[in-house]
């Protein structure tokens, strides 16, 4: 159902980049936001704009997440757009990151998501409608030298996407995934990227990767706003959402170049794969 007039959104991550693109144009849409952050003085700022404003650590405990829904649900009485859109992306070779380094990745971006949409869910549902979009990545589908733990779990949120699609839809609520491709915000920066604390040598590829990546940052060639505009836009229209959607005109390209070199995969080793049923 399309978003009616004074719907609200609660978005995760917005002191930079695509969390704020997406409050300040929701809200220049005319609709209300809740804007979160881990530090709520990096987003006073949409608070004099109009958007009300939470505290958020996607990382926290299950029953704290619960009492943090609680909380967002009754300033406006309802939530028509949850957007996990929180993150960072861990740099290097998947052997020179720590078990902690990968279960924090893991634990913003998949766990994270998980137990925040977790904790909306029953009243979503006895509302009876309601949107989840979840910021994913082309890099999903890309096997990615260098992210290859953020490869994964972008993957994963794909994966979680494309189940809540199904179960949540008799619901009346819809569930999709944003593969996002290259975008001119602070993602290559600050925070956002942290690099594994082992470093090995012979992973030079990993390591020109992360360099390459941290000297791009601002200069992509994506905007963050048209980006958030256009899943607005989409929210706003009648149709059919899919589970899953690339975002960006190198989103396009390498999603559909990945997808196809799969199913060419699948074709060309079909003989390998078939014929182990019992006879």
């Amino acid at each position: 159902m399309p978003l009616q007039k004074g719907a609200v959104f609660l978005i995760s991550g917005c002191s930079s980049g695509l969390g704020r693109a997406f409050a300040e144009t929701a809200l220049k849409h005319g609709y209300r936001v809740i804007a979160t952050a881990r530090k709520l003085e990096s987003i006073q700022d949409l608070k004099e704009k109009g958007a009300s404003i939470l505290k958020l650590d996607t990382t926290s405990s299950p029953d704290e997440l619960h009492a943090f829904a609680k909380e967002a649900w009754q300033i406006y009485g309802r939530i028509d757009v949850l957007i996990n859109n929180a993150g960072y992306l861990l740099g290097g070779a998947i052997e020179e990151a720590s078990t902690q380094e990968t279960l924090d990745q893991f634990s913003t971006l998949v766990f994270g998501v998980i137990n925040v949409t977790s904790a909306f869910l029953p009243y979503l549902r006895k509302q009876g409608s309601g949107n989840i979009v979840n910021i994913s990545s082309q890099v999903a589908v890309m096997d990615i030298s260098g992210a290859g733990l953020y490869c994964a779990a972008k993957a994963a949120v794909d994966s979680l996407s494309g189940t809540w699609h199904k179960e949540l839809a008799p619901f009346g609520i819809n569930t999709i995934s944003i593969q996002l491709g290259t975008f001119a915000t602070s993602v290559a920066s600050s925070d956002n990227v942290k690099v594994s604390a082992k470093h090995i040598p012979d992973y030079e590829g990993p390591h020109a990767w992360v360099k390459a990546f941290n000297a791009k940052s601002g200069t992509q060639a994506g905007d963050a706003y048209k980006a958030a505009e256009r899943i607005i836009t989409l929210l706003e229209g009648d149709r059919t959402l899919p589970k899953r959607l690339p975002l960006g005109n190198d989103a396009h390209k390498m999603v559909t170049a990945s997808l196809e070199a799969s199913l060419k995969d699948c074709h060309e080793w079909k003989e390998a794969s078939i014929g182990t049923n019992r006879n």
